[in-house]
């Protein structure tokens, strides 16, 4: 029997696998982007606790948020995120289907995450001051 004991182990510095908590805060983007105009990080939050009453942890929206920027499915431009017209063009088709979240989830692995972009949607977010608005988020609905 092997003991462990701990030296050099270290955590994955990246997530590059699309999982069921990224296509549900997606769900939630979708159904709070009224129009093209986008949505704030409070909007969408919201509207997820509305749907199902899914509260998301901040590490969760973090590694949701970093992947969808990565994967080009997520915009941010003055404070709201924005979805990407191309995804939306593929989304179109499934939108409101019975299985819709499992398709959205299938939909996502269409777009590859590397460490490269994730480094980089790390850096629009910290510029997004993301972990700003999940505090003003719990500050106000928490």
């Amino acid at each position: 029997m092997e003991i462990w004991k701990g030296e050099n182990v270290s955590m994955p510095k990246y997530n590059l696998t699309w999982h069921e908590t990224d296509a549900r805060l997606l769900e939630a983007l979708l159904l709070a982007t009224a129009d093209e105009s986008g949505a704030t990080l409070q909007d969408v939050l919201l509207m997820a606790d509305a749907v199902d009453g899914t509260v998301f942890t901040l590490p969760e929206v973090e590694e949701a948020l970093e992947k969808l920027v990565a994967g080009s499915v997520v915009h941010i431009r003055k404070n709201k995120l924005l979805l990407a017209p191309e995804f939306l063009q593929a989304y179109a088709p499934i939108a409101g289907a019975a299985n819709e979240p499992e398709q959205l989830l299938q939909l996502l692995q269409t777009h590859p995450l590397t460490e490269q972009s994730i480094t980089t949607a790390r850096d629009i977010l910290k510029k997004y001051k993301l972990k700003n608005h999940y505090q003003q988020y719990m500050e106000q609905f928490g």
